[in-house]
């Protein structure tokens, strides 16, 4: 007797998302049939793509669309049983491919991935703070700050990575950057709320935490919540008088007391149920503050980078239980993590010039804890050639202070091996010194 087919996934794609092809190969393995759908202006951007997606995937080119509801021919008749994405630029697509080839009625919140919705919705149901007005011109910008006092936070309403963000103190830094700036749509302006140290005390952990959890219908588990290296910020370092915005590490699991804990669960979940969520793997950025928790968006997508970081403690994959998600799959029960494990990605502090450095990447592999060095800036290379990361690698122990040792051996390893040292706290200097707010997490808004 034949085994019976497996259930088709189509997956909206395109480049740089949180999962590459080869993981989605890997984890739809014996769950579904995965198949690609390119919109025509991602093909037409990378010409390779879909002629290496289709060697080991089915694939197909959607014609371009501004209105990601229309039927684009060719879905509906693939007999999908579901649509999900892996990149943050395809979710309104997805999600309603994904409503058209189920059938499914309109969600219970529109366009929840819009960062001004998802504050207006928060801040109502009284999980935020932060306030935030839509902004399209110089005229908005400077109404939408008397309307919200200072300081304030521009940035756009759909974009990920910390892409156009201007952090703004007070009028005159209005002022310059309405004169400075020439893109307006889709923008918001958005109070700021100061950040916290991590209690922890270590000295290279910021003030972000993120939880990453799957939901299957309203049912959700976290799959885990992890600490963060302090955002890096360059002001006025971006074009048209932005600023530069770079995360720098994930640390799994967090080292926050177990109050924390929870109520970083529990917000995580009333936030999602107030969007509406379901049927995904999301990734949520809290911020610490000195009166406690606070949401500061929701991704609803897995978060890039820390897939790596679960399969390294043992757990399942969340690329598999992403697909499995869509797919409508009831979640696993929480796992116990077998260790402990960290994406470490430091930007150089300083964003001009060319790269100068001895390091070769065995010199890293060689690091007690070091299990995989992805990128390594080279000497003589433009430091934007790898968004201004110096490294991009990650480590495991088996317990926590174990992995912290890793962690400042790798920093302080990166410290002596380039001119320009990382936009960190230096790990021999910071590790004598009390703990204090992070310098570098002045703008904690930028995620």
């Amino acid at each position: 007797m034949s085994a019976p087919a497996l259930p088709r996934l189509g997956i909206c794609h395109a480049p740089d998302g949180a999962a590459n092809l080869r993981e989605v190969f890997r984890a739809a393995r014996d769950l579904c049939v995965p198949v690609l759908l390119v919109d025509a202006r991602v093909a037409a951007a990378h010409p390779d793509l879909v002629a290496l997606a289709s060697r080991i995937l089915e694939c197909h080119v959607l014609p371009a669309t501004d209105d990601p509801g229309s039927d684009p021919g060719p879905v509906t008749g693939l007999g999908l049983a579901g649509v999900t994405t892996f990149h943050d630029d395809e979710l309104e697509r997805a999600d309603a491919l994904d409503r058209l080839v189920r059938g499914a009625p309109a969600p219970a919140v529109e366009a929840p991935w819009d960062k001004l919705v998802q504050r207006r919705v928060l801040h109502a149901a009284g999980l935020s703070a932060v306030r935030a007005a839509p902004v399209e011109s110089p005229d908005d910008l400077h109404r939408a700050y008397a309307e919200l006092g200072g300081p304030c936070v521009l940035k756009p309403r759909r974009a990920a990575g910390g892409r156009g963000i201007a952090f703004l103190d007070g009028p005159d830094e209005v002022a310059a950057h309405a004169a400075a700036r020439r893109v307006w749509d889709g923008m918001l302006l958005e109070t700021r709320i100061p950040a916290a140290p991590h209690p922890a005390g270590t000295p290279w952990l910021g003030s972000l935490v993120s939880v990453e959890t799957v939901s299957a219908g309203t049912r959700r588990i976290h799959l885990g919540v992890l600490d963060k290296l302090p955002v890096a910020v360059g002001r006025h370092e971006g074009p048209e008088g932005t600023d530069a915005v770079n995360v720098q590490g994930d640390i799994l699991p967090s080292v926050l007391p177990a109050d924390l804990l929870d109520r970083a669960r529990d917000l995580t979940g009333r936030a999602l149920d107030a969007l509406g969520v379901r049927d995904r793997v999301t990734h949520t950025e809290l911020l610490l503050t000195p009166s406690g928790l606070e949401v500061m968006e929701v991704n609803g997508r897995l978060a890039g980078h820390t897939a790596r970081l679960f399969r390294l403690v043992g757990a399942p994959d969340p690329v598999r239980t992403a697909l499995a998600a869509a797919l409508g799959a009831e979640p696993d029960a929480p796992f116990e993590p077998d260790g402990t494990a960290a994406g470490l990605f430091p930007t150089f502090r300083h964003r001009t010039g060319t790269v100068r450095t001895a390091l070769r990447p065995r010199d890293l592999r060689e690091l007690p804890g070091v299990q995989a060095v992805d990128e390594l800036a080279g000497d003589g290379d433009e430091k934007a050639a790898l968004q201004y990361r110096m490294t991009n690698l990650t480590v495991r122990a088996d317990d926590r202070p174990g992995l912290d040792g890793v962690i400042t051996r790798v920093l302080a390893t990166l410290t002596e091996g380039f001119a320009d040292p990382a936009g960190l706290p230096d790990p021999v200097a910071a590790a004598a010194a009390p703990p204090g707010p992070d310098p570098t997490m002045e703008h904690p808004t930028c995620v």
